[in-house]
C-alpha cells in the first residue's frame, strides 16, 4: 500500500547539468480519498449502510475489501454504530501483515411514504419501549 506523503527515490532520473551525472528523482506520493473508505495507517473504515429490516433480524452482506467482496454477518439486533472487524481485509503493506478493515453499521431509516411502509412504521409504535426512559439530570 502507498501512504500519502511517502517519498519514492528514482535513482539517476533527476535533474541534468552539463558535465555532470544526472541527480536523483523524488517523489511525493499522494493519495485521494475514497469515496467510502478512510484509511488510519494499514486499517480501512468503512460506514455501511444496513436497513432496518436487516439490523433487527440480522443478515448476510457483501462488503468490498482490498482483495474482493467478502460476506458479513449483520447480527441480530444490531445497532446504528455498532463495528465489526474484519481481520486482515485492510491495506497491505510490503513487509507488514495486512490491516484489518473496521466495518460501522449505519441504519437506513425507510423515506418513503408508501402507505404500506407507513402502516408498517405504525404498527411498531407502541411495541418498541421509549429509548430514552431512565436518562435525566
Amino acid at each position: 500500500g502507498v501512504s500519502d506523503g511517502g517519498r519514492v527515490r528514482i535513482a539517476g532520473q533527476g535533474g541534468k547539468i552539463p558535465g555532470a551525472e544526472p541527480g536523483d528523482l523524488l517523489l511525493t506520493e499522494k493519495v485521494r480519498p475514497h469515496e467510502h473508505f478512510r484509511r488510519e495507517g494499514e486499517d480501512l473504515h468503512l460506514d455501511l449502510p444496513v436497513t432496518l429490516v436487516e439490523a433487527y433480524e440480522g443478515a448476510k452482506v457483501r462488503v468490498p475489501t482490498p482483495d474482493g467482496e467478502v460476506s458479513l454477518k449483520v447480527p441480530a439486533h444490531t445497532q446504528s454504530g455498532n463495528v465489526a472487524r474484519l481481520r486482515g481485509k485492510g491495506v497491505h503493506k510490503k513487509g507488514r501483515p495486512p490491516g484489518d478493515l473496521y466495518v460501522r453499521f449505519l441504519i437506513q431509516i425507510p423515506t418513503s411514504d408508501e402507505p404500506e411502509v407507513k402502516k408498517a412504521i405504525e404498527s411498531l409504535r407502541d411495541s418498541i419501549p421509549d429509548p430514552r426512559a431512565g436518562i435525566s439530570l
